[in-house]
C-alpha cells in the first residue's frame, strides 16, 4: 500500500507538472501572438501532449478516488449482498479490460511509435504511450478496489450488532 500512494503522489507530481507546461505554453503563445505576431511551431503539439497525459494520468488519479462516473440507479435496486458482488464483477471486468488495453497498446506503438510529430519532432512513440501506462497503472488500483470492495462489511449486518451490542466480524 506505501508503494501505492508514493506512486499517486508522483501521477499527481507529474499531472502538475505538466498542467504548469501547458498553462505557460499557452500563455506564451498568446502572447507572442498578439504582440509579436508570431508563434512557435512546437508549442501548440508540446501543449496538446500535455493534456493528453493528463487526461489519461487524471484518470488513475479519479480512479483511486474513487471518482470517476458511474450510473448506479440499476445497482442501487439490489440489496448491499448482491450489489457488493455486481460491484466486484464491475471491477473485474474494468481490470481485464485495462490489461487487455495495455497490452495492446503495445502494437499500436509498435506501428505508431516510430513516427515524430511534424512541428515539435516529439516520437509519437511519447504521445501513444500514455495509453499503454494509465492502462499499466490502473490495473494496481482496480485490484485494491475488488479486494476492499470483497472485504466491505454489510452494513445491516454491522448496525444490528452496535444495536444488539454484539461483534460486527
Amino acid at each position: 500500500m506505501k508503494k501505492l500512494e508514493w506512486l499517486t503522489k508522483m501521477i499527481r507530481v507529474i499531472v502538475a507538472i505538466l498542467m504548469v507546461v501547458c498553462t505557460v505554453l499557452v500563455f506564451i503563445q498568446v502572447c507572442r501572438r498578439n504582440f509579436v505576431g508570431t508563434v512557435f511551431r512546437w508549442a501548440e503539439e508540446v501543449a496538446i501532449f500535455s493534456v493528453i497525459w493528463i487526461t489519461f494520468l487524471g484518470a488513475v488519479l479519479c480512479l483511486e478516488n474513487g471518482e470517476h462516473t458511474r450510473i448506479e440507479v440499476f445497482i442501487n435496486l439490489f440489496p448491499h449482498k448482491i450489489r457488493k458482488w455486481i460491484e466486484v464483477f464491475d471491477y473485474l471486468v474494468c481490470f481485464a479490460f485495462m490489461a487487455l488495453l495495455s497490452y495492446h497498446s503495445i502494437e499500436l506503438l509498435q506501428i505508431n511509435g516510430g513516427y515524430r510529430t511534424a512541428a515539435s519532432n516529439i516520437p509519437k512513440f511519447v504521445v501513444y504511450s500514455s495509453v499503454m501506462v494509465s492502462g499499466i497503472l490502473m490495473i494496481p488500483y482496480f485490484g485494491i478496489l475488488i479486494y476492499n470492495k470483497i472485504k466491505e462489511p454489510d452494513p445491516n449486518l454491522a448496525s444490528k450488532n452496535s444495536e444488539t451490542g454484539g461483534d460486527a466480524t
